[in-house]
């Protein structure tokens, strides 16, 4: 909390520039007590980690601290520290949508929709295996409803469903509730709950974006149904195995164990082996899955023994993949491994071996420690002081979601329409499908995303193949969608 944090200003002086290149007035809190109990009453959605002592000075000492005159200026610079409460402060959602607002180029006038109260719908996964990856995407959403809200735009009231794993008949009720609760749009995910609200999306006109499977060959013919990042892995396997070719000359066969979507998986293969042939590869047979809740590997693994390719797709996400490779290579597994997303929670369930032996992994990543461009900057920073860790890709695709949202609203309200109508936000879509990202860009520039109207997925998307090792990712190759601008790291 606090506006001080956000700037390399001195105490002294009243007006100074930011680490966003912008000038702007610097602003002490009025009323100290009020911003500890602010910060007090906000409850975190996911626990932090910890933090540095100054900054985790607990509530109760704080009150302590606060006396006459003095209370201001302590709880000011606690504030400005952090906490160790979750959520973001009234005061920086303020200081960063003055930014934000400059970021997304907003012009001076426009009406921001702040008259409006709009009803936004968030199926996420919150339970179950991937539970984390749920938590951040919620974060993210409130985070940007905060920061949105703060720069004179809508109320943005959130209905979160828990999808779970996701479970099709979660994921059917939570279609079902925002139906009859009239949302006009929402944040979705896993393909729209792999496939099993898909239906419902159309049949009740919600406006749903996907950037957590993207737009799946499942999804196609969905109309009302936008995948914001890359199809997983789909859109990241012709470059990855142009690096696999490079980095591996001799090598030949591509097998991949994953998840098992059921009905899903016979149009998921049939796509990856076209891709994989079209390489001048060879699919070696293997194609070995389990349930989304299981995280024994021990028959899956011993199959892949039996028919060990050369590169080996692991497509788990989550915790998953972390599991998996600490089994495979207890196992002795010698495959060229290859994951199609990475968290910190793969980390932490592989118990020191991904650090230990690195992990390969192929994706449109989101480097929180090193942001590609300004607004990218923006979230990393505001997301991380928020919640006390860095933000995965989840959450970043879901805050890019969100100010998409806004976009929408913005558009319909300067052509005088009604921004509750979810035709009229697909039809601002359709006119202009370019929006603010936090991919892509570079130190001065934001990032582009844009819908491709036909596949309703992304028809650009800075993605490559990464390594991480040692608390450190870098990237081995970068690629487009489809492999272009495939091109070596330095």
């Amino acid at each position: 909390m606090g506006t001080v944090a956000l700037r390399p200003c001195s105490d002294h002086s009243s007006q100074c520039s930011d680490q966003y290149g912008f000038s702007r007035t610097h602003v002490l809190p009025g009323n100290a007590a009020a911003l500890v109990s602010e910060t007090e009453n906000t409850m975190p959605t996911r626990m932090p980690i910890p933090r540095t002592s100054h900054r985790g000075t607990t509530a109760r000492r704080r009150r302590r601290l606060i006396a006459p005159v003095v209370a201001a200026l302590t709880a000011a610079t606690l504030a400005a520290c952090g906490s160790g409460d979750a959520g973001v402060s009234a005061e920086d959602a303020q200081s960063q949508a003055t930014d934000l607002v400059k970021l997304l180029n907003i012009k001076d006038g426009t009406d921001l929709g702040g008259k409006v109260e709009f009803k936004l719908g968030a199926a996420l996964t919150l339970s179950g295996p991937s539970a984390s990856n749920g938590a951040s995407m919620k974060n993210a959403i409130e985070l940007a409803t905060k920061q949105i809200k703060a720069a004179g735009g809508p109320t943005i009231t959130l209905s979160v469903k828990d999808i779970k794993g996701p479970d099709p008949v979660a994921a059917k009720q939570a279609a079902s509730e925002l139906a009859s609760e009239r949302v006009p749009a929402k944040i979705t995910s896993m393909g729209d709950g792999l496939g099993a609200m898909l239906a419902d999306t159309d049949k009740n006109k919600i406006l749903s974006l996907d950037g957590v499977g993207g737009a799946q060959v499942f999804t196609k013919g969905t109309q009302y149904f936008y995948g914001t990042r890359e199809v997983a892995p789909s859109d990241a396997v012709p470059g990855a195995l142009e690096w696999f070719k490079r980095a591996n000359p001799k090598g030949r066969t591509v097998g991949l164990v994953g998840v098992d979507l059921g009905p899903l998986n016979a149009a998921i293969q049939a796509d990856m082996k076209a891709k994989i042939e079209a390489a001048g590869l060879t699919f070696n047979g293997l194609w070995e899955t389990v349930s989304p809740s299981s995280q024994d590997y021990a028959s899956m693994i011993s199959k892949v023994k039996k028919n060990e390719p050369d590169l080996l797709w692991v497509a788990f996400g989550g915790a998953a993949p972390g599991a998996f490779v600490a089994q495979a290579k207890s196992a002795g597994i010698g495959s060229e491994l290859l994951g199609i997303e990475f968290t910190q929670e793969a980390v932490k369930a592989s118990k020191g071996v991904l650090d230990k032996d690195g992990f390969k992994f192929a994706m449109d990543y989101f480097d929180a420690a090193k942001p590609s461009n300004p607004l990218a900057k923006l979230f990393a920073e505001a997301y991380e002081k928020a919640y006390g860790e860095p933000a995965d890709f989840y959450a970043a695709n879901a805050y890019e979601e969100t100010l998409m949202v806004w976009d929408l609203v913005r558009r319909v309200v300067a052509a005088g329409g009604d921004p509750s109508d979810s035709t009229q936000l697909k039809a601002a879509l359709e006119k202009d499908p370019k929006f603010a990202s936090v991919y892509g860009g570079d130190g001065g520039t934001v990032g582009t995303l844009q819908i491709d109207l036909a596949t309703h997925g992304v028809a650009k998307r800075p993605m490559g193949v990464f390594e991480y090792k040692d608390g450190k990712v870098k990237p081995l190759a970068t690629y487009d969608v489809k492999g272009q601008d495939f091109r070596l790291a330095d």
